[in-house]
């Protein structure tokens, strides 16, 4: 081997796609199965192809974009060669799996993917059918004779993994962001002013997405929600306190009285002070 800190026990792997693989499918050109030490560093301006890093043991370490970061055993680096990077052993006896991937549409998911997640995909986030696709994709290389097309299935079917992973990760981060603007609301419904713009503006979000992904995940607007919050806590109010219909109003954020009434009725089908008889 002639790379810097690669021993004796490592493998490397080429392949040479045919015409048709070439211009139609994403393929590995080569791939390796290293043991480094701590010695162990690659470091490019620039190649023409996409790289996938399997940690196995120990620990990479990975400059790409400005920023250094720590891969640890059991985590997936991804990277897009055509730019500077640089990563090297963290640890004394690193074992690591990677391949090398062109061709088709290989490009345009890393860098959806580099764009969304980031270079490394860390061990609590894969799945087991990634595993799986990353040893199906070693073994297939290893096999002088593996048809380009399977090769291309599995390479697919790890990239569509990793983004949906993704899709999961933001799926998630998504409902953190509205389950923080609910919490908003629930501290600050005395507050009469307010408005969509400073909830999608909490939540980061523009006011059109904001909105639009509030109705899909509670079946209501954030202002039909809000509203709901307040003729709520109105309700309890009218039901332990002895505070005035107008002194309620106003603690639960309706600018005046006729409007907390006005909406107490359409949600509850009674008046504010009917309800109230109820519990007396």
């Amino acid at each position: 081997m002639k790379d810097v800190g690669v021993l004796k026990d490592s493998e490397r792997f080429y392949y040479e796609p045919d015409p048709f693989t070439k211009k139609n499918l994403c393929y590995i050109p080569h791939a390796g199965i290293y043991h480094c030490d701590q010695h162990y560093i690659v470091e490019r301006e620039w190649l023409d192809t996409c790289h996938v890093i399997i940690v196995d043991e120990g620990s990479l370490m990975v400059r790409y974009r400005g920023e250094e970061k720590k891969a640890p055993a059991g985590s997936l680096v991804l990277l897009d060669c055509r730019e500077p990077h640089c990563y090297y052993a963290g640890t004394d006896d690193l074992r690591m799996r990677w391949f090398h991937l062109t061709g088709s549409s290989s490009t345009a998911y890393t860098n959806m993917l580099l764009k969304h997640q980031g270079c490394i995909f860390y061990p609590q986030n894969l799945t087991s059918e990634i595993e799986h696709c990353c040893e199906r994709i070693i073994k297939n290389v290893k096999q002088a004779n593996t048809s380009p097309h399977t090769m291309a299935l599995y390479l697919q079917r790890l990239l569509t993994q990793l983004a949906e992973l993704n899709s999961e990760q933001e799926k998630g981060n998504l409902e953190l962001l509205l389950e923080d603007t609910i919490q908003y609301m629930e501290e600050h419904l005395g507050q009469s002013n307010l408005s969509l713009n400073q909830l999608a503006e909490k939540a980061s979000l523009s006011t059109h997405y904001y909105l639009r992904k509030f109705k899909e995940a509670y079946q209501v607007t954030p202002h039909r929600y809000l509203l709901q919050l307040r003729i709520r806590h109105a309700k309890k109010l009218l039901s332990t306190t002895a505070a005035s219909i107008e002194n309620i109003g106003e603690t639960c954020g309706f600018c005046n009285t006729s409007h907390f009434i006005h909406n107490f009725r359409k949600l509850e089908n009674i008046t504010p002070l009917q309800y109230r008889s109820l519990w007396k």
